[in-house]
């Protein structure tokens, strides 16, 4: 990879950084390890905030596989989402916050800091939201300022949402007036273009994620916002995608964490069924994803085993096991710790970096891979605004032909994971087998009675898609309920996290912030109690 070289060195840096760091008070008070404007570099703090945007981001997509079913959740929500499942991700984001507001100081004075500055808000600005996204109120404005705000008040969170919109806007100024690069920019290598493209396309995720409450935004028309959004520059190739590229390196440790989950350690999640079953057997043929997300490790029929052997004829059960020794477990199955590690179905080469799946049935390990660990986050990808765009297009009336964007989100999906890690294999997907899957889709699409079951068919492949980052998923799920068939967990828990606790660190030491339940929906939440489970 041509950035890896370049890459080990920020990490290196930005790892040294972080575990100097003191642990969670260091938006409440004096922190000796936060550079301030005199003694900053902003080219190392922005490594810094690159660094902490994909460590922030790997851990927040990891606490939320298992709640959409991509992984089995083998627990209760509320034990699972627990008071301290935010703790490392509350440091990281306030230490990144901190950083960030040096550089905006610094960039005041210096106007080769424009790019720097432009950066630097639109990447707070996606972690920002993200954050509110789970918690809802939290500490902004006056947080990172100690000596002013010991206990820094909380924000509401469409107070928080405005002001990355206007973060977004003035990037977008400062962007087209700079004259100086980033030199390590890990994103898009200082092309001001793309940056540009991020900063409208992530407005635009903004506008359709906050639909239902876009008054609080001050948006008057949202359907004219997001239109004008869609004559400019948008993310619509997947040679623009946002996404954060890891490597194979591994001190210090620089590889997907689905690869170290699954082929340096000893795997201690299984696959959920649901979303195996959507891939395998939800259509007429198999999803031509399949092999590229998952790897079978063993061909071994497991009804002889526990858990299969008990759950096969047990009525609460939903899929026990989906077949082709695709081995996962049901939404809230809780039998597990059978010694089945190198049995199970892990991730596969998209987009954890692991292996393609040609029926090797091995032991997925550091010496039977394709890539090495060198996966990606896919954070926003052409893919997925192509499905903004036909629900804003289908629920808002905004220009575009929803069919038209379905399709094409579809395809884009399916270029970007086929054609990724180079596969040369007798197993991989063909271009009529995505034709054949996309031409089920519009026809289901074309079939649909009412514009509920279209969103319906929306929601779903880009649930499918969204494979690798159950943000989109979570926030889609809560936003309008689909996919209609999710699996509710069979061991009937009712309490879906329509958010997620805060910290408990931050509890602890902020006497402003007071614990709050799962059962608590963001402001852009309105859908009523028990929409979803």
């Amino acid at each position: 990879m041509q950035r890896t070289i370049k890459r080990v060195g920020v990490m290196v840096s930005a790892f040294m950084l972080f575990l100097g760091c003191e642990i969670s008070n260091f938006d409440l008070q004096e922190n000796p390890n936060f550079l301030t404007p005199e003694s900053a570099d902003p080219e190392y703090l922005l490594n810094e905030i690159q660094y902490q945007f994909q460590y922030f981001m790997g851990l927040m997509i990891l606490n939320t596989d298992d709640v959409m079913r991509y992984e089995a959740l083998t627990d209760n929500y509320r034990d699972v989402v627990s008071v301290d499942v935010l703790d490392a991700e509350w440091e990281s984001y306030f230490e990144a916050l901190n950083n960030s507001r040096t550089i905006e100081k610094l960039a005041a004075e210096d106007e080769s800091l424009l790019f720097h500055n432009a950066i630097n808000k639109l990447l707070m600005g996606y972690l920002s939201v993200t954050m509110v996204d789970y918690v809802g109120k939290m500490p902004y404005t006056e947080a990172v300022n100690p000596s002013e705000y010991p206990n820094p008040r909380l924000d509401d969170g469409d107070d928080i949402y405005r002001s990355v919109l206007a973060d977004i806007d003035q990037a977008l100024l400062d962007i087209e007036a700079s004259n100086f690069n980033f030199s390590t920019d890990l994103f898009y290598n200082s092309d001001k273009d793309k940056w540009k493209a991020f900063a409208n396309t992530l407005k635009l995720r903004i506008l359709v994620q906050t639909k239902l409450a876009s008054s609080q935004l001050g948006i008057a028309n949202v359907a004219a916002e997001i239109n004008k959004l869609m004559e400019g520059d948008l993310i619509d190739t997947p040679t623009e995608d946002f996404q954060y590229i890891y490597s194979t390196v591994i001190e210090p440790e620089s590889r997907h964490r689905y690869f170290q989950r699954a082929y340096v350690s000893d795997i201690g999640q299984y696959m959920g069924n649901y979303f195996m079953y959507m891939l395998k057997d939800s259509k007429s043929m198999a999803d031509p994803r399949l092999r590229y997300y998952l790897y079978r490790q063993a061909d071994e029929d497991p009804y002889s085993i526990p858990p299969y052997s008990t759950c096969q004829n047990e009525s609460n059960v939903d899929y026990c096991y989906v077949g082709d020794y695709y081995r996962g477990l049901d939404h809230g199955e809780s039998r597990t710790g059978y010694g089945d590690n190198s049995k199970r179905a892990v991730y596969g080469i998209y987009p954890g970096g692991g292996t393609f799946d040609e029926d090797q049935f091995l032991r997925a390990s550091t010496t039977s891979t394709h890539l090495e660990g060198a996966g990606i986050l896919p954070l926003l990808t052409s893919s997925f605004v192509k499905f903004l765009m036909a629900e804003a297009a289908l629920t808002l009336g905004t220009n575009g032909d929803p069919a038209v964007l379905l399709e094409e989100a579809i395809r884009d999906s399916m270029q970007k994971v086929l054609g990724f890690g180079n596969v040369s294999s007798d197993f991989e997907a063909t271009e009529t087998d995505v034709d054949t899957y996309v031409s089920e889709v519009m026809t289901n699409y074309g079939n649909a009675a009412s514009d509920a079951e279209k969103l319906d068919i929306i929601i779903t492949e880009y649930y499918l898609a969204a494979y690798g980052n159950s943000v989109e998923a979570y926030n889609a799920y809560r936003r309008t309920g689909y996919p209609s068939n999710m699996q509710e967990p069979i061991n009937g828990d009712t309490s879906f996290p329509r958010s997620f606790p805060y910290s408990s660190n931050a509890v602890e030491i902020n006497r402003f912030i007071k614990q709050k339940q799962n059962s608590e929906r963001v402001f852009w939440d309105t859908n009523p109690e028990g929409f979803i489970k």
